[in-house]
């Protein structure tokens, strides 16, 4: 397996959830559970900077809500980034606490740029 990029969302699937997101990102914006979502969507959809950094990146990307996630015993605090390597093992890119303090798109992508920077993927 290649390396694969883990975005891992602190938000539920479901429609009902996604409604309920919604609604919290617009009434009250500044209590919403994930900074990861808020920085990198809109009210409705993902932001177009935020598409196209992803596309660029060297690495399969996949997204996770956290009702998904299967290594809870290990990370368990969203949202999270992680890199899952060939032999099926995790390494904490940034986590929550990284995130939560972020509070632009741009300073996300520079903090991620430099966490992959760090990596040997070849």
């Amino acid at each position: 397996m290649k390396p694969k990029l883990l975005f891992v969302y602190n938000a539920d699937t479901g429609f009902f959830n996604k409604l309920t997101d919604f609604a919290h990102k617009i009434v009250s914006p500044d209590t919403y559970a994930c900074s990861l979502c808020a920085l990198t969507y809109g009210n409705l959809t993902v932001k177009q900077e935020w598409a196209k950094y992803i596309k660029q990146l060297p690495l399969e990307v996949e997204f996770i809500y956290k009702n998904e996630w299967e290594f809870t015993l290990s990370h368990s605090k969203f949202p999270l980034i992680a890199l899952q390597t060939n032999d099926d093992t995790l390494e904490l890119l940034l986590g929550a606490d990284e995130l939560n303090k972020l509070q632009t798109l741009d300073q996300l992508k520079e903090k991620l740029d430099k966490e992959l920077l760090k990596l040997d993927l070849s």
